[in-house]
């Protein structure tokens, strides 16, 4: 069977198995070969790393399921679109979906319809919807204006956005992640994971039940 050996180790009558290696064995050259060994392995540990992060960002599993409760909004300001500074609680008093998301996230892109299409059939009820980017500002100026997206856009970008993601609960950092707020400030419900109608309009609906008025008191 043929074998394939290393130069200077195949026959020669100038060679005894008790010799050194022959002259013209060069050892940079193994040199230069085990330093580009080393290369092929840091690129391949390299790219395994990166595919673990970029898993770490993907969506979840859509069948993931909202959790309830959670204590009050927390507070934040961050930059709008037009730069200005905006604060959670210019919204209290409404019913708050606050949406974290990225134009470089599919599943968050395909719920952002439905949250336009609330905004725009319950914002008198006192629905608001709010997207929180994950993303620079001129990737979500540009698909702002493509989505033609109705309700504010704060700017997060990958520092602040990924605290505050933290911060509401969601400790893996995926996309899309979700809090709702209701109108005295609280948390009622986390979904880590894209809406779907049905299972967002029903945790909305009893939030946007009007305030029975307080009787009249006798005179």
């Amino acid at each position: 069977m043929p074998t394939v050996t290393a130069p200077w180790m195949s026959f020669s009558p100038y060679l005894k198995s008790s010799d050194a290696p022959p002259t013209d064995f060069n050892p940079t050259f193994m040199s230069t070969s085990l330093k580009n060994l080393l290369l092929l392995v840091t690129a391949f540990l390299a790219l395994i790393g990166g595919y673990w992060f970029a898993q770490s960002l993907r969506a979840p599993d859509p069948v993931t399921k909202p959790t309830y409760g959670g204590g009050e909004m927390i507070e934040f300001t961050l930059p709008d679109l037009d730069g200005k500074n905006r604060r959670l609680s210019e919204w209290k008093g409404k019913v708050i979906v606050l949406n974290f998301w990225a134009t470089w996230c599919p599943p968050c892109r395909e719920e952002i319809p439905l949250f336009m299409d609330l905004q725009k059939r319950r914002a008198a009820e006192g629905l608001q919807m709010i997207g929180l980017a994950i993303d620079s500002k001129e990737a979500v100026a540009t698909y702002q204006k493509s989505a033609r997206m109705n309700y504010p856009l704060l700017l997060g970008g990958e520092d602040a956005g990924m605290e505050l993601i933290g911060r509401y609960g969601n400790r893996m950092g995926s996309l899309p992640f979700t809090a709702i707020i209701n109108r005295n400030g609280a948390i009622v419900a986390r979904k880590l994971g894209a809406f779907d109608r049905a299972e967002l309009e029903s945790l909305i609906d009893p939030l946007l039940v009007p305030k029975q008025a307080s009787p009249a008191l006798p005179q």
